[in-house]
């Protein structure tokens, strides 16, 4: 339907790669057969038994509407010693007999009691629908927790961006009538108890986003509060609404965001090691090409021409891209999915420079809507999970083998805020190297103080890759911010005072790189710490235990539930 002659072209091009396939298909032995149009996958442990489950958002149609369908849940049994299949289907018992025209689906705590709730963002005039759950199980609760006005949704993300503690709630609106007029997103409140009202009037500009298939919750500016990017199919460019800190948005699109129509996704990662967030946006250039925008100082830079040239960003009909570090050197490599195929894998220099690895990704996949990158199997290396509609429809699961690497790499930390003395909560960002969830990345992200008192506290996610925590209510502190992912590297932040900056001194950000043990042991709360050592022995106890663990075997994964 789209470009068919670039789609043949690339299937003709499949048929001749050479065999250096990264992962090999699964799908028998894990999700079946499945038939459904899939426009994209989330991966989430919606059981909290701490393995990857997969959810599909279903929904046939492209800018009309086709039959309805039911959206797809299937929890992993974590058996994988044993024999397949290794999902088993739970639909009915998540989100009942709905069915519609999903576009996305999205897993997160909504209602703050530890456990994962579900959106399903639907359009062409179906509802979408919010699955709370509880010890019983999920419940829809879409008539007392959503605004009973819905948009017709072409996305959604999660994040607090009014800072009140709790998700709230952005989604692409296609708006009431023509896909070419547009709307404005929309942004729902969240009242602290998974409870969403609309803020959209008072808080989004009246700009017409023209077909949006792709917004994301992104601290471009590193102030720690959550900008919007917005996606445009149809209009002249993408969108960026900065964020003043208390959820209320400003358009900054055409002094920030290089222009270019026909954007079907934006995604963002700190891709040249500098520890801001750069882009990759997806079949906005010529002939449906991708481009690549540095970030500068919260501001974008167009380095396509240096950054993904050649066979890494041909012609062809491209849809949606990942992110996940495939040889374990501490970049984020990509994963780009196309309508047509075959998927791409993109190699990163470390600077980000992107080269394809040819016949990387099994050749099946030429209906590619979604893709998720995570480890499903506990063998720490990043699984591959591909959504399929439009031109094909079974569903894609894809295992790593041997040429995919065994995660030894730390976490990346930073940049992480600088408080005055009268603050008290430390922000950083925190992941690894993933555009997987962030609590799925990490097992555990905490910050260590020492001072007036000695502790550790749980930090908890509040959007994009960005982490919080408290410190105690009076007192100054030097704290520092440690990361621990599944496979269990481990990374600490430089050390941090309250106060460095001045008593007036506003949360400004470090340039700590990733790396185990920087800055040293804060707080005798890691592993070797002994409260009050001093800062240079702590840091080498670090440096050491971190070593340690570089170089030992992967250990299975341990559920987090």
């Amino acid at each position: 339907m789209r470009l068919p002659g670039l789609v043949a072209l690339a299937l003709a091009a499949s048929a001749s790669t050479a065999p250096a396939q990264h992962w090999r298909d699964d799908t028998a032995a894990t999700i079946g057969t499945t038939g459904e149009w899939s426009n994209k996958v989330e991966l989430a442990d919606v059981d909290g038994d701490g393995w990857i489950d997969i959810l599909l958002a279903n929904g046939r149609g492209y800018q009309t509407p086709g039959p309805p369908e039911a959206s797809r849940v299937f929890r992993n049994r974590g058996l994988w010693s044993g024999s397949a299949p290794f999902f088993e289907e739970i639909t009915a018992q998540v989100l009942g007999a709905a069915a519609g025209h999903a576009r996305v689906i999205k897993a997160r705590d909504v209602d703050g009691d530890g456990d994962v709730d579900i959106f399903v963002g639907n359009t062409y005039g179906d509802p979408s629908r919010l699955y709370r759950r509880d010890a019983a199980g999920w419940t829809d609760v879409t008539a007392t927790a959503l605004p009973a006005a819905m948009p017709r949704v072409g996305d959604a993300d999660l994040g607090d961006v009014d800072g009140d503690g709790d998700l709230d709630l952005v989604l692409a609106d296609w708006g009431p009538g023509s896909l070419s007029t547009g709307a404005p997103p929309r942004l729902y409140l969240n009242d602290g108890e998974g409870v969403f009202a609309d803020a959209t009037a008072t808080a989004i500009p009246a700009i017409a986003v023209r077909w949006s298939w792709e917004l994301d919750l992104v601290d471009v500016d590193d102030d720690f509060d959550l900008d919007l990017l917005v996606a445009s199919k149809l209009g002249a460019g993408s969108f960026l609404l900065r964020n003043d800190g208390a959820g209320r948005f400003t358009d900054d699109s055409a002094g920030s965001l290089p222009q270019f129509t026909n954007n079907y996704e934006v995604e963002a990662m700190d891709l040249d090691g500098d520890l801001d967030l750069d882009l990759a946006t997806i079949n906005d250039g010529s002939g449906g090409r991708n481009h690549v925008f540095r970030n500068d100082g919260g501001r974008y830079v167009d380095v396509t021409a240096t950054h993904l040239t050649g066979d890494a960003n041909p012609t062809v009909d491209d849809n949606v891209v990942a992110y996940t570090d495939v040889d374990a050197d501490g970049d984020a490599d990509m994963l780009v999915g196309s309508l047509g195929g075959p998927d791409r894998l993109l190699v990163n220099d470390g600077v980000g420079r992107f080269t394809l690895v040819p016949g990387a990704v099994p050749g099946s996949s030429p209906g590619t809507l979604g893709i998720a990158v995570g480890d499903l199997d506990g063998d720490h290396r990043p699984d591959v999970v591909d959504a399929q509609g439009e031109t094909a429809f079974p569903d894609l699961v894809y295992r790593a083998n041997d040429l995919v690497a065994i995660d030894r790499r730390a976490p990346h930390i930073g940049p992480v805020a600088q408080l005055s003395t009268r603050e008290r909560t430390v922000r950083a960002r925190a992941h690894d190297a993933s555009s997987l969830a962030a609590e799925l990345q990490l097992a555990a992200v905490v910050l260590r103080y020492r001072g007036d008192a000695t502790g550790e506290a749980p930090m908890r996610w509040y959007g994009e890759y960005l982490w919080r925590a408290d410190l105690p209510a009076v007192g100054d502190f030097t704290y520092q911010v440690c990361a621990t992912d599944r496979a269990g590297n481990e990374a600490c932040s430089a050390e941090r005072t309250t106060g460095a900056g001045g008593d007036d001194a506003g949360p400004g950000a470090d340039a700590d790189g990733p790396g185990p043990g920087a800055g040293g042991g804060c707080c005798g709360a890691g592993p070797g710490g002994v409260p009050g050592a001093p800062t240079a022995l702590l840091a080498a106890a670090l440096v050491l235990v971190a070593i340690r663990r570089r170089r030992a075997a992967p250990r299975p994964l341990a559920p987090h539930g």
